[in-house]
């Protein structure tokens, strides 16, 4: 008895379905011995066990930045996981050009960091906290933030006595802070 494939999401090499197998996402065209398509998609990455969501995602946007990574040591971190043209998926911890000196931003457990923190001549301690009034910064606003000063959008936060405000997050004219505007 054969059963059911569970379909994540299109290929966007081919177009194709991605079902998942016992290690990993797979385009359904890539199989036999002259596959028309090579996407395949490891069911753990950096020692990280994916989610059919995560994929899905990845699938649809391109990009998707998780959590809870580790290296061979079993330190952990943050990154942005890239699914490129060929189907092939980079790691990169860099989302945008720090705002104040020009660096990289760089994803991390709790905020994106100026990659220039510790440059002994022009050390720059920009940062952009990833939970601000309990909303949780996405990497597009993160990205606004950065390139246009502000986000598109006003975002959901909440104050200390629970009350629930929304406000768009900006740069502080100085470009050394995000504040609510």
């Amino acid at each position: 008895m054969e059963t059911e494939k569970k379909v994540i999401g299109r290929c966007p090499v081919c177009g194709g379905n991605v079902v998942k197998t016992c290690k990993g996402f797979r385009c359904e065209n890539n199989t036999g011995e002259s596959p028309k398509c090579g996407l395949f998609i490891n069911g753990v990455i950096g020692n990280r066990k994916m989610s059919d969501d995560e994929v899905a995602t990845l699938l649809e946007k391109r990009e998707i930045m998780l959590d809870g990574f580790a290296t061979k040591e079993w330190k952990t971190f943050s990154t942005v996981l890239i699914l490129k043209d060929d189907g092939s998926i980079d790691m990169n911890s860099v989302v945008a050009v720090c705002p104040h000196c020009g660096g990289e931003l760089r994803v991390g457990q709790k905020a994106f960091n100026c990659s220039n923190y510790k440059n002994p001549t022009a050390p720059c301690d920009f940062v952009i906290w990833r939970n601000i009034g309990g909303h949780l910064l996405s990497l597009e606003e993160v990205r606004q933030l950065c390139a246009q000063g502000m986000t598109a959008e006003a975002v959901e936060m909440f104050r200390e006595d629970g009350f629930r405000f929304s406000k768009k997050l900006g740069l502080s004219p100085d470009k050394t802070q995000v504040v609510k505007i």
